[in-house]
């Protein structure tokens, strides 16, 4: 019976996108053959040369961009089915000169860069899967959110986990109320890029990198040694610490419990950020309202190094802890989910033995895999998990942990129809709610 009716939702749900999901065979570049999309990947250090490889045994690559030629050159020459796409610098440029044989991008460039090129790529048409965390700021979620909305393009967020099978089961729970009324979530993360090193000074940028494209629109500042070989991730003027895992860690809450926007946001930590940095740990609170018949939610993020991470409540003690990934505490059992929605499971097992298997109504999706989903989704053949109108909202509660965690000690009330923290008049404009000044005179998007 359950097969039959996820048979008929997958049915009506690609009927649907013949009107509002841009079939592929309207695509602005057109069809490829084979019914094959062209996608184009920016972005080919480490992590985004790996996606590149994925999306070539689906579709075509034809072109690839990075700011870097002699990084990118050296992960491309490792990768046989990379190497007949030329290697653009600008994804501007690249746009310009063969735009039109692009039908979706791929993005996995350092956090501050994914505002500026997913904006540039959806306004040409293409369509977008980006790396987490989505944006660096709360404004540019808005922004690109607002943005996917209004075209007809495609969009997805690489937090892979969202299209597994576990996810969809830990949403049958939630709509089934399977360990009752859930009241709190505690997420854990000893994963957390931070340095108390200074950044060092007089560096002068190698001849293959191009500096003033890797800033896109943020601030102007100098290069620095510091921050290669992946070690901008260390520094808030490129990324904050709670979007490195969160979007993979919170999404079991976010998706079965219907979170929405929080109503305030406070941190707690033991060492204050240096300037250039984070702190190294800390507690992070979000408080969620009622949704209809649903309690409201307290969610706890233990993040980093340095803190005391509290033990499962309904997790037998002798049983080893959870440094990574989420627990939504009911009051008699508990759901205990992987980092990146696997290996859910009901807590304590007297409770899963007890717990009656839900009917499946989450969405199942037609591809094996979150890159596939997305393809085929581009295609008109599957619905995208994890589009900008999921992923965006998803990412401002993950921000505004990254304001919290330079404004500790206080309990920051967020309007989020209006976009502002009505309390604190400094978390309001710190550099995660908004760029202070962005380069966008330079045409980024």
């Amino acid at each position: 019976m359950n097969t039959i009716k996820r048979r008929d939702l997958i049915k009506s749900i690609l009927a649907a996108s013949a009107v509002g999901a841009a079939p592929f065979n309207i695509l602005k570049a057109g069809p490829s053959p084979n019914s094959k999309l062209n996608i184009a990947c920016i972005g080919i250090g480490r992590q985004g040369t790996g996606n590149a490889g994925a999306l070539a045994r689906l579709d075509n690559i034809v072109a690839l961009c990075d700011v870097d030629h002699a990084l990118a050159g050296k992960q491309i020459a490792r990768r046989k089915e990379l190497q007949k796409a030329k290697l653009w610098t600008d994804y501007r440029e690249m746009f310009d000169k063969v735009g039109k044989q692009i039908d979706a991008v791929c993005i996995a460039t350092p956090d501050h860069n994914h505002f500026a090129i997913s904006m540039h790529a959806i306004r040409q048409g293409k369509h977008v899967y980006c790396q987490k965390p989505l944006c660096h700021t709360v404004n540019e979620v808005r922004l690109l959110t607002e943005e996917s909305k209004k075209s007809k393009v495609v969009t997805q967020m690489g937090h892979q986990g969202h299209s597994t099978a576990s996810s969809a089961m830990i949403k049958d729970w939630g709509l089934a109320d399977s360990i009752g009324p859930i009241s709190q979530v505690d997420a854990y993360s000893t994963k957390n890029y931070w340095t108390d090193k200074p950044i060092v000074k007089g560096s002068i940028a190698p001849k293959t990198l191009n500096w003033d494209l890797f800033l896109n629109r943020a601030e102007e500042i100098p290069f620095s040694s510091s921050y290669m070989n992946r070690e901008w991730i260390r520094y808030r003027h490129f990324s904050g610490p709670v979007g490195d895992m969160a979007g993979h860690i919170f999404d079991g809450a976010y998706y079965s419990l219907g979170l929405g926007a929080p109503l305030s946001v406070r941190a707690e930590v033991k060492t204050p950020a240096k300037p250039w940095s984070t702190p190294s740990g800390g507690v992070i609170i979000w408080q969620f309202a009622a949704r209809g018949n649903k309690p409201p939610v307290t969610m706890r993020y233990f993040l980093g190094t340095g803190i005391d991470y509290p033990h499962p409540k309904h997790l037998d003690k002798k049983a080893r802890g959870i440094t990574s990934g989420s627990v939504l505490v009911g009051k008699d059992a508990s759901i205990m989910i992987g980092s990146h929605s696997q290996g859910a499971k009901i807590i304590p097992d007297a409770a899963r033995k007890d717990t009656p298997k839900p009917p499946a109504k989450a969405f199942r999706c037609k591809g094996r895999n979150h890159f596939q989903n997305w393809t085929l989704a581009c295609k008109g053949e599957d619905k995208a998990m994890s589009s900008f109108d999921y992923s965006g909202p998803l990412s401002e509660i993950i921000v505004l942990g990254d304001i919290a965690l330079l404004h500790p000690g206080v309990t920051l009330k967020w309007d989020s129809k209006n976009m502002k923290i009505t309390n604190h008049k400094a978390a309001n404009a710190c550099e995660f709610m908004k760029r202070i000044a962005p380069r966008d005179d330079m045409n980024w998007y």
